[in-house]
């Protein structure tokens, strides 16, 4: 991966539906080049796909809770058992699996306190092999990862 290719990244990660045109231009290749470089970083990898970023309130999503996760014992069956079990809800948009204790961190999206209830205790509180759920709400998202992920902010 060379500096055209972090370019290119940078720029997709702005706007993802940049036409090839405009991206070629942005970072110095005709439209060509630019387009089997992208092809190349798809095919490698490293550009797993795009995506929309839609506004939660239009979509009924705006109530988004964290909730982290304590199991009651950690081993691979009891992870395997509840990544399965959370994948099957479409609510928790996000887990991440962490270092020490709690042992996850899900990120929720509903419509509003009481759905979050609802989905809390006909899903949560029964996912397989959970010792406590811990729920919080942030106050404001200040920068979401689709801003600007892995990479500096490109100039």
């Amino acid at each position: 991966m060379d500096d055209i290719d972090r370019a290119i990244i940078g720029q997709l990660l702005r706007n993802g539906r940049i036409a090839n045109t405009d991206l070629a231009d942005r970072v110095g290749l005709s439209p060509s080049p630019c387009l089997r470089r992208v092809r190349q970083l798809e095919a490698h990898g490293v550009i797993l796909g795009y995506t929309a970023v839609i506004d939660p309130t239009t979509i009924d999503k705006s109530y988004e809770p964290l909730v982290w996760v304590t199991l009651k014992e950690v081993t691979r069956t009891s992870m395997s058992e509840f990544e399965t079990a959370v994948d099957e809800i479409p609510d928790v948009i996000e887990v991440l699996r962490m270092m020490g204790q709690p042992d996850y961190l899900m990120r929720i999206a509903t419509k509003d306190a009481a759905s979050f209830e609802q989905l809390y205790f006909d899903h949560l509180a029964k996912l397989p092999h959970v010792q406590t759920l811990t729920s919080q709400l942030a106050m404001k998202a200040v920068k979401r990862a689709h801003q600007n992920v892995g990479h500096p902010r490109p100039s």
